[in-house]
């Protein structure tokens, strides 16, 4: 598994094409995680049921409410990643969308879905 500690970017030009393989590797790795992670949650919703004890029923909402939840904020990423790889294939990645500047390599490997400075 790729993670900003164990891997180091490719040096040269700003966005070469060994930096941007690096980073679609490693948004392609989150995505997988994500989708694991989305997969896992989706399962655990399933098998919340219904208790007959409205103290248990209430334990059981709040716990539907919280993977709800959890399935919201994934899905958030995926669509993140999504675009991130988007602008790879575009050649528009790892530069401020409001900007033009460079994102900066630290930074979009501590968060490579950063779209701004």
């Amino acid at each position: 598994m790729l993670t900003p500690n164990n891997c180091t970017v490719p040096s040269g030009e700003y966005m070469n094409p060994a930096q941007k393989s690096f980073f679609e590797a490693l948004l392609l790795d989150r995505m997988s995680q994500v989708r694991v992670a989305m997969d896992d949650a989706r399962d655990a919703l399933t098998k919340l049921g219904v208790a007959a004890d409205s103290l248990d029923q209430a334990v059981i909402e709040e716990e539907r409410q919280a993977l709800t939840g959890l399935i919201a904020r994934l899905d958030n990423q995926a669509r993140e990643i999504r675009a991130a790889l988007q602008a790879i294939a575009d050649d528009e990645y790892g530069w401020c969308e409001d900007t033009g500047e460079e994102i900066g390599l630290e930074r979009l490997k501590a968060q490579p879905t950063a779209r701004e400075i």
